[in-house]
């Protein structure tokens, strides 16, 4: 189990990987790309993507910045509630990163 240190580390990680606007804030299509990539055994319909994320998005309001979407905050909350495995989810961040880098 991961030190909230390396967590904070790990979630930031994420954070930056998925922000690709660089706004601060993790929107909607952004979000949907980080369900999908940090589930990769599942093959999500737009329906069950939509449903995620607006519970994402109601549980976390307090952690919405506007349009710009779900902050680092808001994410690190998530997996402080238990929403997710950081470690899982970083791993599979990376291994997607890995993946990429390897078929350019």
């Amino acid at each position: 189990m991961a030190t909230r240190g390396s967590r904070s580390k790990k979630v930031k990680r994420i954070f930056q990987q998925f922000d690709t606007n660089r706004d601060g804030g993790l929107n909607r299509e952004e979000m949907a790309a980080l369900v999908v990539v940090v589930n990769p055994r599942v093959k999500f319909s737009d329906e069950q993507i939509n449903a995620i994320l607006d519970e994402v998005f109601l549980t976390y309001g307090e952690f919405i910045d506007g349009e710009k979407g779900l902050t680092y905050d808001g994410l690190l909350w998530t997996y402080d509630d238990g929403a997710g495995d950081v470690d899982r989810d970083f791993d599979a961040v990376e291994s997607k990163k890995g993946a990429e880098k390897r078929s350019t």
